[in-house]
Parts: C-alpha cells; structure tokens; sequence
C-alpha cells in the first residue's frame, strides 16, 4: 500500500470514527435530556467538537420562530437583530413562507463553549434541516468568522440534524406519555401528582426573583348530595363542566389540578393575594352560571367555596397548601358559596 492510499485510509477511518461518536453521544444526550432546551444545549456541544462554531441556533417552526441558541463564552453580543435577521431570510428562502413578521421566542440560550480571541464578525455560514416524519420542524444554523465550513463539515451537520429529528420526536412521545400519566382521566386536567411535581418548582421562582405567588383551593358545595341524588354519571359531568368553565377564567402561566374528588387547586405564579381573589370571583360567577341538564328534564345548578393562600417567603409546599385549605373550610363554615383568604404575613 502507498503512502498516498495509505493516508486516505486513515482520514477515512478518522471521518467514520466522529460519524460514530456524533452518533452515540447524541444517543446518550438524547435519554439523559426531559426537555428540548435541554437536549440542544447537549447536542451543540457534541456537535462542536466535530465542527467548530461560534455561535448554533436551532430553529424550530412552530406557532413562533423558537429559538436554542449556544455560543462561546464571552459572544452573546454577536446574537443580535441583524443575526435574526440573516436567519429569517435563510428560511425564507428554503421555505416559500413569509416569517418577516413572525414572533422570534428564544426559549433557551447557553454560552459555555470554548472561548476564543475576539470574534468581530461571522462570515461564514451553514445551515441543514430538521425534518420529523417527512415534516419540515425546523432547522440547525450554523455561524462563525472562518474557516468556511467544508463538505466533511456538511456532511456531519446533516448527520447531526437527521439524528436530533430522532432525538426530538422520541422526547415528544416521552413528554405525552408523561402528559398522560399527569392528567386527570375525567376533567383532562393536571392531576395532583403534577402539582405535587411543579408547586415546589414554583415556590422556588417565587423565592429565588422575589416574585408573588397564589394558591387557590376549591371544592363543589354539596357534592355527595349530587352523587346520591342523581348519581355517579351525572356527577362526573358536573365536574366535567366546572372544569371547563373554570379554564375559561385562568391564563396560561396559571395551572388547574385536580387534586382528589371534588376538590381542585389553581396555581397563579405572578399573582399577589389581590389578584388571586379577582380570580376566584371569576371562578365562582362561571361556575354559577354553568347549567346541567338531568334525566329527568331539570338541570343542577352547583357552586363552589374557596379558599386563598399567597406564598410567604421560608415557606413550603406543605405549608402553602395548609393554609390555602384552612382557608376552603373557612368559607364552608361561613355559608359555602364564597371565597375566604388570609392576609400576607
């Protein structure tokens, strides 16, 4: 063998040897990661050692351009209006779609590759899409000053987007299925293993940005009358139709639980004592409205009692829940049909 024929033997071997390793460690990223924000942040580290960049922005096309970017330490500046600018032009030019007014949503941003001297511009550039199940998803852009990116380098960049679309569609399918083991069969709602899952992650952002925070608990006035008077059917809709017209008075930071029978929970993140009692008038004038027809041609009318807690800094879940519900056997005591809350201590 020459030393020429040699030679290429070997850079052959070096290039099949990164297509594996690119490979098992996006596998390995990919069942270690609960989160797409998580899994291209991974992913771009991965990548960066067989290609490297400056700055990687994932763009996935949803509702809204979501953005994941990852950039060397020191280069967030060069993510800029002109960067998004050359992004949505990319795009458009691939897909015959305007995107010149869609919303851009950075969902995550990391800056912990390696570092280098001073980056003034990024001239070179390199793109490859994201399809899952024959649908355009998104796509992986590519920045940095030089060199330009060769074919090896394309090559790679197209193995690392076709693995992510696998990455990708198998984290949707974990994240239903734990959408499913979180939601409540009857209602659809989150189930009281969610909320027992995200109030501490909520009472953590509260304490952590010093932001306000409010729980809201309520069940249905006189529910076991219901059950024994017109039975389980029609009280599994009753309960069906105040789910609804509660989500109707909710905003979508909030989330509604059900947290065991009759009774529910509403999270307010953002959301002081004063808020969270606007909400419950809402919820109480909804659900007096809701009408539901029995079999023998009447219909029951329900009601509600809430109770109101807010989060007291150095407090638990625990803690946040007890007085929320102190709060809901208040407002039974006193007559049903109201609200009961405490003042901030």
């Amino acid at each position: 063998m020459s030393t020429s024929e040699s030679s290429v033997g070997s850079e052959d071997h070096a290039r099949i040897s990164d297509i594996v390793t690119l490979i098992q460690e996006l596998t390995s990223r990919g069942i270690a990661s609960d989160s797409t924000a998580g899994l291209f942040a991974g992913a771009f580290a991965t990548l960066f050692r067989c290609v490297p960049f400056d700055v990687a922005a994932a763009v996935m096309i949803e509702q809204n351009l979501d953005f994941y970017i990852s950039t060397r330490v020191g280069e967030e500046a060069l993510v800029d209006d002109a960067l998004i600018a050359r992004i949505r032009a990319a795009l458009e030019s691939r897909i015959p779609v305007s995107f010149a007014t869609t919303d851009v949503v950075v969902k995550a941003e990391s800056h912990e590759l390696p570092a280098r001297d001073a980056v003034l511009s990024l001239d070179q550039a390199t793109d490859s899409m994201i399809e899952v199940k024959r649908r355009i998803a998104g796509f992986v852009f590519l920045f940095r000053h030089d060199p330009p990116f060769t074919d090896e380098h394309h090559s790679l960049i197209d193995i690392f987007t076709t693995q992510m679309a696998l990455l990708l569609d198998n984290l949707s399918s974990r994240e239903r299925i734990q959408e499913l083991a979180d939601s409540d069969d009857l209602t659809g709602i989150w189930n009281k293993r969610y909320f027992r899952r995200q109030l501490p992650h909520e009472i953590e952002r509260a304490r952590v940005y010093n932001l306000p925070l409010s729980l809201l608990m309520f069940d249905v006035d006189d529910f076991k009358q219901i059950n024994d008077g017109f039975g389980h059917t029609i009280g599994d809709v009753v309960l069906s139709e105040l789910c609804g017209a509660v989500r109707e008075t909710i905003r979508p930071p909030d989330f509604f639980v059900r947290f065991g029978g009759d009774e529910f929970a509403v999270v307010l993140p953002h959301t002081d004592l004063g808020g969270a009692a606007a909400v419950a008038e809402r919820i109480l004038e909804r659900v007096r409205a809701v009408t539901i027809p029995t079999d023998e041609e009447g219909f029951i009318r329900c009601s509600v009692s809430i109770g109101l807690a807010d989060y007291r800094s150095g407090e638990t879940a625990t803690d946040l829940i007890r007085r929320a519900d102190e709060r809901l056997y208040e407002a039974k005591r006193a007559g049903k049909n109201r609200i009961a809350s405490g003042q901030s201590g």
